[in-house]
C-alpha cells in the first residue's frame, strides 16, 4: 500500500488538502498551525503572508528555528483566539466553552490583528448581562476596543447607580470621564428632584398621579440619555 520516498518536486499541490503551516513564538511556547484560517479571516494575516518570500531557510515561520515572534502577546492570550478560531472553521463547539477571560483575549487579539468576524463574535459573547460585566469593565473595554455600541448603555448605569464613582474606577476610566460624569450625576439628581416636586405637589387624583410618574419616569430615561449623549458627544 505504500512506497518508498520519492523526489516530490515534479508534483502538484492540491489546493484544498495540501496544508501549508506556520510557527509562531508567544513566549516561551511554539504554536505551529495551518495558515489557512489565518489568511482566511485576518486582514494582518493575509497581508503578511502574501510578502514576496525569500530563501526558504531564512523565512520566518517555516520551522520551529526561525519563528515568528509575536511580541506584546501571552501564551494564554494566543490560546484563546486559536481556540475559538480553530473550532468555528471546523464547525465544533468548543469556542463556547471559553471562560470570560479567555473570551476578552479573543476581543482583545481579534481586534489587533483584524480577524473581523470572530470580533464579533467575542463582542457577541460578552455583551448580553448575563455575563455581569461590571459597567466600569465594559466601559474601559468599549474605549479599549473601540465598541460605540455598549457606549451609552454603560455610561447611563454609571450615571444613574447611587453609588459615585471611586478613585480606582476613577484611574481606570481617566479624570476626563469622571469630571464628565459628576456633571451628569449631578444635572440627574436635579432632575429627580424637579420630578418629586412635580408629582407630590400636583393636584390630579391619586391614579392619574401613578399613571403621569410611569409617564414622567420614561420621560426621565429620555432626559438622562439626552444628557449623557451631549457630554460625551456620542
Amino acid at each position: 500500500m505504500f512506497t518508498s520516498a520519492v523526489s516530490n518536486s515534479s508534483y502538484s499541490k492540491h489546493l484544498e488538502f495540501y496544508t501549508h503551516t506556520v510557527t509562531f513564538l508567544v513566549e516561551d511556547c511554539l504554536f505551529r498551525i495551518p495558515r489557512e484560517p489565518l489568511e482566511a479571516e485576518s486582514i494582518v494575516f493575509r497581508d503578511m503572508f502574501r510578502l514576496p518570500q525569500g530563501d526558504p531557510e531564512t523565512v520566518e515561520g517555516l520551522s520551529d528555528t526561525r519563528p515568528v515572534i509575536l511580541q506584546g502577546v501571552s501564551k494564554k492570550e494566543f490560546e484563546s483566539l486559536l481556540r475559538a478560531l480553530m473550532c468555528r472553521q471546523h464547525g465544533t463547539h468548543r469556542g463556547s466553552d471559553l471562560d470570560h477571560d479567555q473570551w476578552i483575549s479573543v476581543l482583545k487579539l481579534s481586534t489587533m490583528w483584524e480577524f473581523d468576524e470572530l470580533r464579533n463574535a467575542a463582542i457577541q459573547y460578552l455583551d448580553p448581562s448575563s455575563q455581569r460585566l461590571h459597567p466600569v469593565d465594559k466601559f474601559v473595554l468599549a474605549l479599549q476596543y473601540d465598541i460605540k455600541k455598549w457606549l451609552l448603555p454603560t455610561l447611563l448605569e454609571l450615571a444613574a447607580r447611587a453609588e459615585p464613582i471611586n478613585t480606582e474606577e476613577g484611574h481606570r476610566i481617566g479624570l476626563e470621564n469622571v469630571v464628565k460624569l459628576a456633571a451628569v450625576r449631578e444635572d440627574i439628581e436635579k432632575l429627580k428632584v424637579i420630578d418629586v416636586l412635580l408629582r407630590d405637589f400636583t393636584l390630579k387624583p391619586r391614579a392619574e398621579r401613578v399613571i403621569q410618574s410611569a409617564e414622567d419616569k420614561e420621560e426621565l430615561h429620555r432626559l438622562c440619555v439626552s444628557l449623557v449623549t451631549k457630554a460625551f458627544d456620542l
